[in-house]
């Protein structure tokens, strides 16, 4: 069954709190991901970025603070709103406070439109593919963010959660859920498709989980003769799974220096890929 993309919008409209501050209570994510961006962007000011599947712009916001230009789009109007309204905030606090160039609603499966095709140094996806459940979905949304970025540089980030990830939490929160779940773990381990009704929210929640290798693969098969793979890592070092969850609150140095350490020494080697939550590979475009 393929995605139902209002089901996913609906999903993030009922958590749209939770998401707003998500990156502020687990900073490793934040972090890395923002280094691996910045390490890999043509300039340190002034690229032109798609963030697709932004959210509420936290990472579109910290890169328009170091001065490149983003264009935010998601597919939930509350989290566009919450994005709206920090911009909203920053216009009224100074009038040379970094904005974003624009927030829209939008659809990482619809195509560009001839005037986005290759507008863009970059293209986040640092949401979508979390949700797609077909291959044939995720190929889509990985194409028309290739036909955004400018040919023979251009850049999608394409993010993916780990299969860890999910039984870390399911080991964490409720760990007799592996029993009782049945054929859907085992059906869960052999596709990473997860479709599970949340009754609480009154909506289904549908997600794909992946690891480094399966990843890879699937962007490669798809995209080797267009794009180059340039790299793969992650965005919690070893600390996935919430084990950042005290940095914060032990102050900014705290969180830069476990910040360094996680990226230098614990962010691309493959023996420590499943450690994390997320996984960010860098696609170039030939």
């Amino acid at each position: 069954m393929s995605t139902v993309t209002d089901d996913v919008a609906t999903l993030y409209a009922k958590i749209a709190d939770s998401e707003g501050t998500r990156l502020a209570v687990h900073p490793m994510e934040r972090e890395l991901t923002l280094r691996t961006i910045l390490a890999r962007l043509p300039s340190p000011s002034g690229a032109v970025i798609a963030d697709i599947g932004g959210g509420p712009g936290r990472i579109a916001f910290a890169l328009a603070d170091a001065g490149h230009l983003v264009d935010l789009v998601d597919l939930t109007p509350t989290l566009i709103s919450m994005a709206q309204r920090e911009q909203d905030h920053r216009r009224g606090t100074s009038p040379a406070a970094p904005l974003l160039r624009s927030i829209a609603v939008g659809n990482a499966l619809h195509p560009p439109s001839p005037e986005a095709e290759g507008a863009y140094d970059a293209v986040l996806l640092l949401g979508p593919l979390y949700h797609l459940l077909e291959e044939s979905e995720r190929r889509d949304a990985v194409s028309h963010a290739l036909r955004r970025v400018r040919p023979r540089s251009g850049l999608v980030f394409c993010a993916f959660v780990s299969v860890a990830a999910h039984l870390r939490d399911v080991a964490v929160r409720d760990p007799g859920k592996l029993l009782r779940g049945g054929d859907f773990y085992h059906k869960y381990l052999r596709t990473g498709r997860y479709e599970s009704f949340k009754e609480a929210l009154g909506v289904t929640a549908q997600g794909y989980h992946t690891c480094a290798a399966d990843a890879r693969a699937f962007l490669q098969s798809h995209f080797a003769g267009e794009a180059e793979l340039v790299e793969m890592r992650s965005t919690e070092g070893i600390l996935g799974g919430g084990l950042d969850a005290k940095l914060e609150e032990a102050g900014p140095e705290v969180v830069q220096a476990w910040a360094d350490l996680m990226y230098q020494e614990y962010s691309t080697k493959e023996e420590f890929l499943g450690c994390a939550d997320h996984l960010i590979a860098i696609l170039r475009r030939k």
